[in-house]
């Protein structure tokens, strides 16, 4: 890998040697800040509304992720978590509702976005904040590592939702231009040559191989999701074109160096 910062992620690997879903530890010292984790709960115990609905998430998610939606019923989460199907009902009102809550709360998450963006970004001299994309991408794969569960989840949901009768199909659908509108308003610093046409190309391969590779990886526990990333890395984002807009470790902070001119959005603006 032709990122030095990289390799550090390959190193750090000594104790989890196949990055495989099946080993749950993670040495990464940023954790992923998932409102289910380390979550526990006694059965037929009285409940906060708040301990109960992240208990019902909890138990969609496992489900879910192992039954899909048509194969789960609400009586698979009830005996999950110890009550009666009917006092489930005074948590969510249908299926699709807890299908929603589901897929509003635990995926696609302001943590999951937090944990990406915040290593990839670098503030120049002036103060700007600016971000590396391939540095992004690097921080999606290593932050679903560390909740396999919710990956089987959404790519489960996400072949059923090919159908159009299936309630997630519009958000599935419509998911891959919602994340492009928030990665399109970030302020990326990229090579010269890479307008916003191609920027969008590239964000689709990227996230296109993505969920190729987790596919992948869910289905193979030998298979090492961070070296394979890492190792594609350099096909999607070649360093004779990305070498210095890769990685924040790359920034020189001279004091004359500012980065707003090298990005997307400021190239927009002198056409």
């Amino acid at each position: 890998m032709s990122v030095a910062a990289w390799n550090r992620f390959l190193q750090e690997q000594d104790n989890w040697p196949a990055a495989s879903r099946v080993n749950s530890s993670t040495p990464y010292s940023i954790q992923a800040r998932n409102a289910l984790a380390d979550k526990t709960f006694e059965k037929k115990k009285r409940m906060s509304q708040e301990e109960r609905h992240l208990q019902i998430l909890q138990a969609a998610v496992k489900i879910l992720a192992t039954k899909g939606f048509w194969g789960m019923s609400l009586q698979d989460i009830a005996d999950e978590i110890g009550i009666t199907e009917a006092a489930l009902y005074h948590y969510i009102s249908s299926k699709d509702d807890l299908l929603n809550m589901v897929l509003s709360e635990c995926y696609d998450t302001p943590d999951a976005d937090e944990y990406n963006a915040v290593t990839a970004a670098v503030t120049d001299a002036d103060g700007h904040r600016v971000y590396f994309y391939p540095r992004y991408c690097l921080n999606i794969a290593l932050y679903n590592l560390q909740r396999p569960e919710l990956v089987q989840l959404y790519s489960v949901l996400n072949g059923e939702a090919l159908s159009p009768t299936h309630p997630a199909h519009s958000f599935f659908i419509g998911r891959h231009m919602r994340n492009w509108e928030m990665i399109g308003s970030m302020n990326w610093v990229l090579p010269p040559e890479v307008d916003e046409e191609r920027f969008y190309d590239l964000y689709t391969l990227a996230m296109s191989a993505m969920d190729g590779l987790q596919y992948r990886w869910l289905g193979d526990d030998s298979m090492n999701l961070l070296e394979e990333w890492i190792s594609i890395s350099d096909i999607i984002f070649p360093p004779s074109e990305w070498a210095g807009y890769t990685d924040p470790s790359e920034y020189d902070p001279a004091p004359d160096r500012c980065l707003p001119p090298m990005t997307l959005s400021a190239r927009q603006q002198t056409i």
